[in-house]
């Protein structure tokens, strides 16, 4: 970032002089004129304002953000997720839990509207909704690219470092106990806002906010328990009886 330089150029000349006359019954001999007030001219050069600390103080709270997340072992949190597409006009509100265990064990289960259970070790993932009757089997990575951009920024656990070395960062916030915001926009390609909220204590990423085009994602995490005990079973999953099984390699 462009160092921010203020010059401040202080010109003051109040020189000013009248003569007067005053009438007199003989001729007064005229008066030296007065010296002119020396005006002092410093040599010293202005020192400029110390620089602008913004790009440290969002420097530290990325370093906070990378710290906490090199540090999470487990995670238990609920979570509410409000969509909002502006363009046609209608929103839907989506209520769970999660659970990760690192390095890559995640399960994701919705409660509201409807039930749904995703489960995956970042190679494969299921995705089970009981009301269907129906399990999908896929690879992560395509699940990732077609549906986990709504979670993106608080399913980013393990890769914050590289969440912060793509995109520009800004941050705010802070003061008298106050959350931090930092906001992401993309270096190249993409167009989109991701803005997150960290607590101010430690860092973690209590909301995302991510603007696309002309939908709005904000998730929240509450009830959150950071590095407790979490059962490894439920990261294991087999369709019930009766359910129909697609698989999707791509």
């Amino acid at each position: 970032m462009n160092k921010l330089i203020t010059v401040i150029l202080l010109l003051a000349f109040t020189l000013s002089a009248s003569a007067q006359q005053k009438p007199a019954a003989k001729k007064q001999p005229a008066k030296a004129p007065k010296k002119a007030a020396a005006v002092l001219v410093s040599t010293k050069t202005a020192s400029a304002p110390a620089e602008s600390k913004e790009p440290d103080r969002t420097a530290k709270i990325i370093e906070g953000l990378k710290a906490w997340d090199a540090s999470l072992e487990t995670l238990k949190a609920d979570f509410t997720q409000e969509v909002n597409f502006k363009e046609a006009g209608l929103k839907q509100s989506i209520e769970g839990t999660l659970r990760y265990v690192k390095p890559n064990l995640l399960r994701i289960e919705h409660t509201k509207p409807a039930r749904q259970v995703v489960v995956t070790d970042k190679t494969a993932i299921w995705i089970y909704k009981p009301e269907d009757k129906q399990a999908v089997r896929t690879g992560w990575e395509a699940w990732r690219r077609a549906q986990d951009q709504n979670f993106s920024g608080i399913l980013d656990f393990g890769n914050y470092s590289a969440l912060a070395a793509r995109n520009i960062t800004t941050a705010s916030g802070g003061g008298n106990g106050e959350p931090f915001k930092v906001t992401f926009t993309p270096r190249t390609g993409g167009s989109y806002t991701l803005t997150l909220t960290l607590s101010a204590t430690d860092y973690f990423p209590l909301e995302a906010e991510l603007l696309v085009d002309s939908t709005v994602i904000k998730t929240r995490l509450t009830a959150v328990e950071k590095n407790g005990q979490v059962d490894r079973e439920i990261f294991k999953f087999s369709p019930p009886k009766g359910v129909e099984v697609l698989e999707f390699k791509n």
